[in-house]
């Protein structure tokens, strides 16, 4: 199986779930915020990946995602201090490094089975249809909600708040469609 739908799935788990705001305004004063959120981005990984630990590639795909990660965050606050007024551009651009990282790292590790699991924990782990549905609803909830502050240019106007309830609709949305699809095939 392949780990790109797991390695999208840390991604925007780390990037947006896992990621308070006080973390976010932390990062964009303090480098250590940046390690302590790369840090989570590793952790994430370890734990998700957990089936696949004996594999050196995945170990390998790991060490750069976490490398880089510092990296490109540390870019981006230092870009966004340099050109304030290009804040949503960098916001974006950070995102599709970040993803053209993740899809390398993915396509380098390759197919895998998971090792240690059994029965039903194999296959539900390895439902890429749970994966995707994960993933949908991040991208559904915590992803939006992010993406509309900035794209609507509120940080000029105000702090992040989340916006619980057109979260929770849209995790609903996502959990009737994937649980109809389930039920019916």
């Amino acid at each position: 199986m392949s780990l790109l739908l797991y390695f999208y799935l840390v991604h925007f788990l780390a990037d947006y779930t896992f990621q308070s705001s006080c973390l976010v305004k932390y990062k964009s004063e303090h480098f250590f915020g940046i390690v302590i959120h790369s840090t989570v981005h590793l952790l994430t990984l370890l734990a998700v990946l957990a089936p696949f630990l004996s594999d050196s590639k995945v170990w390998t795909a790991i060490a750069i995602i976490y490398v880089t990660h510092i990296i490109i965050d540390q870019s981006k606050t230092v870009l966004n201090k340099a050109y304030p007024k290009l804040i949503l551009f960098f916001y974006f651009l950070d995102q599709a490094v970040h993803l053209l990282v993740v899809t390398a790292c993915g396509y380098y590790v390759g197919l895998l089975t998971p090792k240690y699991l059994t029965g039903t924990a194999l296959t539900l782990y390895s439902d890429q249809s749970v994966v995707l549905y994960l993933l949908i609803l991040v991208l559904v909830t915590y992803f939006y909600d992010v993406t509309r502050y900035f794209v609507k240019k509120e940080y000029k106007k105000k702090p992040f708040k989340r916006d619980w309830r057109t979260m929770g609709m849209n995790a609903g949305i996502v959990t009737i469609a994937f649980g109809l699809y389930w039920v019916l095939y």
